[in-house]
């Protein structure tokens, strides 16, 4: 729950409250590059934490470093926020590159969302088919709805007035992740092991 708020304050939040504040006394630019310190931020604290390297969030530093080298080269405010595209591209083609591992992303990104349920999982994955092949599915929808979202992100970033884009940007991000829950939910549905992950444990008489 703190992680999720501290996301929620860091890469969403933060941001636009330093985009907006900021781009009238310094103008876009200026404002945008400031606004990418707290997500930069939240990536770090993502990484480091589990004392392990974490593949999206270096994925997030990379595309903030991108954004800063564009700045400093004299890249506009458009390329500035084209950055986020920068980011969902290759995390798109990541998740789906990871297909051909033995586990897909969103398997291992759940399992770890899910840690009493830990067990259970890799019980099914090892066992049972039709939950290794429901895995992929839901892992090819959201690898092919990150790679729309960073094409949709370039179009917004190079089409609409500067001012608008930040909070739309925060729109995306918030509506992907919804809608994306759907084909989840219902792939793990009909394979018949919604319930197990996420139904309330049986009870235990005694």
């Amino acid at each position: 729950m703190i992680n999720r708020v501290r996301s929620v304050v860091l890469d969403v939040a933060a941001p636009l409250a330093l985009f907006y504040g900021l781009r009238s006394a310094t103008g876009d630019t200026t404002a945008l590059v400031v606004s990418m310190a707290p997500p930069a931020l939240n990536a770090v604290l993502t990484a480091v934490r589990p004392r392990r390297l974490d593949a999206l969030a270096v994925a997030v530093l990379a595309g903030t470093a991108l954004g800063a080298v564009a700045a400093l080269l004299g890249g506009g405010p458009r390329e500035l926020l084209a950055r986020g595209a920068w980011f969902s591209a290759p995390a798109g083609l990541w998740t789906l590159a990871t297909l051909f591992r033995r586990q897909p992303l969103t398997f291992e990104v759940t399992r770890t969302l899910l840690p009493h349920r830990a067990t259970l999982m890799d019980h099914l994955w090892a066992t049972d088919g039709r939950f290794r092949a429901t895995w992929r599915a839901i892992t090819i929808c959201w690898g092919a709805a990150t790679l729309a979202d960073s094409a949709l992100r370039i179009v917004m970033a190079y089409t609409l007035p500067v001012a608008v884009v930040p909070a739309l940007d925060s729109v995306l991000t918030i509506l992907t992740i919804v809608v994306l829950q759907l084909p989840t939910h219902l792939l793990l549905r009909r394979s018949g092991h919604w319930h197990s992950l996420f139904g309330r444990p049986a009870a235990t008489t005694g």
